[in-house]
């Protein structure tokens, strides 16, 4: 089941404002009944959308569902073109379309929605919907990574290490993989367990690698 996002962003409308909190008391069919008057409203889209697909207060209904995810991307929300974009993808509910997906998780990047943008740098990293273009990767995993995405983080360490998409900086590797390792990130952990031992962007200090390879370790089970 996909990852479900936080519904409500920055409401000013009191009507809207009062569905978000009886959805929350899991009133669904009160709130549906509120929403179901704003369909000029992107919030009240998605979170409609989100209730028709899972069957909350309203007959479930998949159709009723992408349509609302829809119209609430033309009206702007990030989530809902986070969500078409995962199911464009994956093929969920509609045929896979990775150009399609692409242009979503792009349009969501450029909102400022930190896992559309390291989704985005994925896309460019391996050239999923078209060449690759490390540059653009490197710009959209950056913008991630500065919003705490450890993933991202991650994969800017890997660019700065490798120098693809940017100059190559030890330095900076480290500093990436120290910031997502410390967010439990397993590769990250392993990533910095080896600049260490190789003592790369950072003295060489075997103990510490050691530290880091053993949480690595357990991030993965071993």
């Amino acid at each position: 089941m996909k990852k479900l996002y936080k519904r409500f962003i920055r409401l000013i409308n009191p009507d809207i404002q009062r569905a978000g909190e009886l959805y929350e008391k899991g009133k669904f069919r009160q709130a549906a009944k509120i929403l179901k008057r704003f369909g000029n409203d992107a919030n009240a889209c998605f979170t409609l959308a989100t209730m028709y697909e899972q069957g909350q207060g309203v007959p479930k209904n998949v159709k009723a569902a992408v349509n609302l995810y829809f119209l609430s991307a033309k009206l702007g929300s990030p989530h809902a073109m986070m969500v078409l974009g995962n199911y464009m993808k994956h093929g969920i509910y509609m045929e896979r379309r990775q150009k399609g997906a692409f242009l979503m998780y792009k349009a969501a990047a450029d909102a400022g929605l930190a896992e559309a943008q390291f989704k985005t740098g994925l896309f460019y990293l391996f050239g999923h919907a078209g060449e690759k273009d490390l540059d653009s990767a490197f710009y959209y995993f950056e913008k991630a990574a500065k919003q705490g995405h450890p993933a991202a983080q991650n994969r800017l360490g890997l660019l700065y290490a490798g120098g693809r998409g940017t100059l190559r900086s030890y330095e900076e590797a480290v500093k990436w993989y120290t910031l997502a390792a410390e967010q439990g990130h397993g590769e990250a952990m392993y990533n910095l367990g080896y600049m260490h031992s190789m003592g790369k962007g950072t003295k060489m200090d075997n103990k510490q690698a050691l530290v880091w390879f053993r949480k690595a370790a357990k991030a993965y089970g071993v």
